[in-house]
């Protein structure tokens, strides 16, 4: 049990002197092991190109709405204003003199030079930051006039969301005289 005494007399407080580091244990040996051979096996795997699901988006987002269910929406939006868009159509997109970006849009009408993406999944890997700053510069000018859809999530109300999103894209092109 604690004792407590009466101090009689206290000179000087002694602290400790020195650096005192924090003891971290060294790995057992089996840990190191199975440690080395799944490091081994992984890299085995990413060298026959297999997707080891380590890195990029999940291949299912859950939450947000499928492309196919996006697609829906924003073509049903575009055929309601007089846009008929094919499907899967790919863009070369020129960012500087000697930097080009292959582009696969979800809809696109070659005549129109208007389209659309629905960013999910992979396509977040295409359309950067810089391919988006691109698209509206060339929006600007003289096109094609592509826009990025970013992906929403799984709300009740996520086709009026959508629509208005597509919508507001529309209008503006119209009041620039493009459609």
């Amino acid at each position: 049990m604690l004792e407590i005494r009466r101090v009689r007399r206290y000179r000087k407080a002694r602290y400790p002197r020195g650096r005192y580091v924090e003891y971290t244990p060294p790995l057992p040996a089996s840990l190191v092991k199975r440690g080395a051979v799944s490091l081994f096996a992984l890299a085995a795997i990413e060298s026959l190109g297999c997707d080891t699901g380590s890195t990029g988006p999940p291949p299912v987002w859950p939450g947000f709405v499928t492309e196919n269910e996006a697609r829906q929406v924003i073509e049903q939006v575009f055929a309601e204003n007089g846009v008929q868009l094919e499907r899967d159509l790919p863009l070369m997109l020129h960012l500087a003199a000697d930097d080009s970006v292959a582009l696969d849009l979800d809809g696109y009408n070659p005549s129109l030079r208007v389209g659309y993406e629905y960013v999910l999944g992979e396509d977040w890997q295409t359309f950067t930051l810089q391919v988006q700053n691109a698209l509206d510069s060339l929006a600007s000018e003289d096109g094609p006039y592509v826009k990025p859809v970013e992906a929403i999530e799984q709300v009740e109300d996520y086709s009026s969301i959508l629509r208005a999103t597509v919508q507001e894209f529309i209008d503006t092109l119209k009041a620039h005289g493009i459609i």
